[in-house]
C-alpha cells in the first residue's frame, strides 16, 4: 500500500508564514472577544467527539458564565483534522453591564447622549456563542522544522449582549506550533497566533470592541501513557491577558479520555474577563474501521 505524499510549502510560501507570525505587532486590548485553546492534541488522537462542562468565575466582578460545549474531530487526508466546536453560554453579571466595565466598547453616541451604562440591561443572559470551524496541518518550514498550523473561523451566529464571551460577529484565527521532544516521555511546544477580529452585526458595540490581538504561548507535557498526560500551557498576550493552564488527561478505556483543566488569568482585575476557569471533558474516539470495510479499501490504492 502506498500513502499519499504529504505537501509541504515552498520557501516563499514559508517566508509570509514566518512574517505573519513573528514581524506582526501584538496588541494588548482591555476588551476583546474570547477565545477557546486550540485543540492542538487532535492532531494525535483518533478522530471522535468531546463533550465539556466549564465555569468562568471572576469575584472581583461577580461575573460568572456556564457554558456547555461539543467539539467534533474528522480526519482530513492521511495527516490533517478538521474540528468543529460550539457552546452554550449562562452567562451571569451580577448586575455590572460590558459598558459598565468598558465603556469604550460602547457604540459612538449621537448629540449629547451618555453611554448606557446599563447595557445590555439583564443580569442573566443564556445563548448559543458562536461555532468554530477549524483546520490543523502538519508541515515543515524552512529553519523552524516539523511545524503544525492551525487555521480557524468563528462564525457570526451569537448574541451581542453575550459579549465579551460571544457576539454576533466573524473572527479569523491563525496559528503556528512547534514542538520539541525535552526527554522521554517529556514533550515543548511554542506557538503564535494572529486573531483578526471583525465588527458585530447591529449597532450594539464599537468597532474597538473587536481589535486584533496576537499571543504567544509555551507549553510542557508530561506523559505517563499514550493516553494520561500532564500539561501545562502559559498564554500571553500582553499585560491584560495572561493565562496559565494546567490539565490532566485520564484514560476510561474504550477510546475514552477523561480531562480536567483549571486555568488561572493573571490580567489585572478590571481587565480581564475571569480570574478563574475549571473544564470537565469527556473526548470519545471513533473506531477505526475494519481492514475490510470497502470504504477504507477504496481509500487506499495498492
Amino acid at each position: 500500500m502506498r500513502h499519499a505524499r504529504r505537501r509541504t510549502p515552498g520557501p516563499a510560501a514559508s517566508g509570509v508564514l514566518i512574517l505573519l507570525f513573528v514581524a506582526m505587532p501584538r496588541t494588548a486590548p482591555a476588551a476583546a472577544p474570547w477565545t477557546e485553546p486550540l485543540p492542538w492534541d487532535a492532531l494525535a488522537s483518533e478522530p471522535g467527539f468531546t463533550f465539556d462542562a466549564q465555569r468562568f468565575d471572576d469575584p472581583d466582578s461577580g461575573w460568572q458564565v456556564d457554558a456547555f460545549g461539543l467539539t467534533t474531530v474528522v480526519a482530513q487526508g492521511a495527516a490533517n483534522r478538521i474540528y468543529l466546536r460550539w457552546r452554550h453560554l449562562s452567562f451571569h453579571t451580577d448586575g455590572l453591564g460590558v459598558m459598565a466595565r468598558w465603556s469604550e466598547v460602547a457604540p459612538p453616541s449621537e448629540g449629547d447622549d451618555a453611554v448606557d451604562t446599563d447595557w445590555p440591561g439583564e443580569s442573566s443572559i443564556a445563548g448559543w456563542g458562536r461555532p468554530e470551524i477549524g483546520l490543523l496541518a502538519p508541515m515543515r518550514l524552512p529553519l523552524v522544522g516539523e511545524s503544525v498550523f492551525c487555521g480557524e473561523v468563528a462564525l457570526p451566529f451569537a448574541r451581542n449582549d453575550l459579549y465579551p464571551f460571544a457576539a454576533r460577529s466573524t473572527s479569523l484565527r491563525f496559528a503556528l506550533r512547534r514542538t520539541f521532544r525535552l526527554a522521554p516521555g517529556l514533550d515543548g511546544a511554542l506557538a503564535h497566533e494572529r486573531i483578526l477580529n471583525m465588527g458585530a452585526a447591529g449597532e450594539d458595540l464599537a468597532d474597538e470592541a473587536f481589535p486584533e490581538q496576537g499571543a504567544w504561548s509555551g507549553a510542557l507535557a508530561c506523559r505517563f501513557t499514550d493516553a494520561c498526560a500532564l500539561r501545562l500551557t502559559v498564554r500571553d498576550a500582553g499585560d491584560e491577558d495572561r493565562r496559565l493552564r494546567l490539565v490532566l488527561d485520564l484514560p476510561l478505556g474504550g477510546r475514552r479520555i477523561l480531562s480536567l483543566g483549571a486555568t488561572r488569568a493573571l490580567g489585572d482585575e478590571e481587565d480581564r474577563l475571569f480570574a478563574n476557569r475549571f473544564t470537565l471533558a469527556l473526548t470519545i474516539g471513533k473506531a477505526a474501521p475494519p481492514a475490510d470495510d470497502p470504504d477504507a479499501a477504496h481509500e487506499e490504492k495498492p
